[in-house]
């Protein structure tokens, strides 16, 4: 019995060696001596603390060459649950250690990734350099000349009309307060990211100011439903487009409105939508590119909006002032409260050109 507990308390030797010098170097005080001053052994069950182990195990060691086995078991239980951390030091409480090892604590900002859907690269822009100003629009003429007879007088029953399309230019802009113990305390660039959060920011203000535009012929829009969804769209396109709009037209709609293009079979079993050959990241719909926002930029309303046609021609987007990012620890109320405030101002208008050159449809979802 007294070989096999020596075998068995074996493999501790070593770890109690180690953890005895480490507690030395970090109290500064040297290695207690195996004496009988150490502490009395513990009850079963009790924690075990270093000392108390080391005792255990030295009273083993003492057993052992004395054949002393009352001494051996009475000690050795101790040594046991030492092993197996039995009431010891733990990372699960704080105060038996749990302190001391290191939480995985990250202070990257990471970005949420989201389609942004700059709507602006569908539509006409102009850079202005006044608040105000217009633009002119003709009336195409709907006949040709009237006949006339042989030295008869001309008649003088048609003539060019025009109107002027007006634009004013108003200011969108956001101040973002910033702590300065903020700012010199995290390891991360904060006003960097301020900078790409506030440029976000700045293209839904753009997408905003389309959408209205778009949302305008809502209330002629065409109903598409599953039964007849094909003949609906190209009826949308054939007859309700000008032919010079419906040559370059492209569809607009978003992930709803996608997704129920994509359901869609022709007469024949082969998907409506096709990927564009010359661009594998697009699709098409008749040789029509299509064109996808998520539904956060262009949401539902009870059905899901589909647009078509020729997007520069319909509006234009006036820009008199791209977005303008500034920042003052001074002026304002930075001084006043130890801040850094951040400032973003664009200048925008978004005005509608030819009504006719866009057609909206509304798609029942099921």
């Amino acid at each position: 019995a007294f070989d096999a507990a020596q075998a068995e308390l074996a493999p501790v030797d070593e770890e109690i060696a180690r953890v005895r010098a480490i507690m030395a170097a970090e109290e500064g005080e040297p290695v207690p001596e195996n004496n009988g001053g150490m502490p009395e052994t513990g009850t079963p069950g009790a924690p075990a603390n270093s000392n108390e182990c080391l005792h255990a195990f030295c009273e083993c060691i003492r057993a052992g060459a004395s054949n002393d086995r009352q001494r051996l078991v009475e000690n050795r239980d101790i040594v046991h649950r030492a092993v197996r951390n039995e009431g010891g030091m733990t990372e699960g409480t704080p105060a038996d250690g749990g302190l001391i090892v290191p939480a995985d604590i990250q202070t990257m900002i990471r970005e949420q990734m989201r389609a942004l859907n700059p709507l602006s690269e569908l539509f006409s822009i102009e850079n202005v350099t006044s608040n105000t100003g217009s633009r002119v629009m003709d009336t195409a003429p709907t006949k040709g000349f009237t006949k006339v007879a042989e030295m008869a007088a001309i008649s003088k029953d048609d003539k060019p009309a025009f109107t002027k399309v007006e634009f004013t230019v108003e200011d969108y802009a956001l101040i973002v307060p910033v702590s300065n113990d903020l700012l010199a305390d995290t390891d991360q660039n904060l006003l960097a990211y301020l900078s790409r959060w506030l440029g976000k920011k700045a293209v839904l203000t753009e997408n905003a100011l389309l959408l209205a535009l778009l949302t305008a012929l809502d209330g002629s829009a065409a109903p598409i439903a599953a039964d007849g969804a094909l003949k609906a769209i190209k009826t949308l396109v054939n007859t309700k487009l000008d032919p010079i709009f419906g040559a370059g037209a492209s569809f607009l709609t978003n992930q709803s409105g996608f997704n129920f293009l994509d359901t869609l079979e022709d007469g024949n079993g082969r998907p409506l939508l096709q990927v564009n050959p010359a661009d594998r990241t697009q699709y098409m719909v008749g040789g029509r590119a299509v064109h996808v926002v998520s539904d956060a930029v262009l949401p539902n309303k009870t059905t899901a909006p589909l647009y078509v046609g020729d997007f520069k021609s319909f509006g234009t987007l006036f820009r008199r002032q791209p977005m303008e990012i500034a920042s003052t620890n001074i002026g304002g109320n930075a001084w006043a409260t130890n801040s850094t405030e951040v400032r973003a101002i664009t200048r925008l208008a978004a005005k509608t050109f030819d009504a006719k050159a866009v057609q909206a449809g509304k798609i029942t979802l099921a």
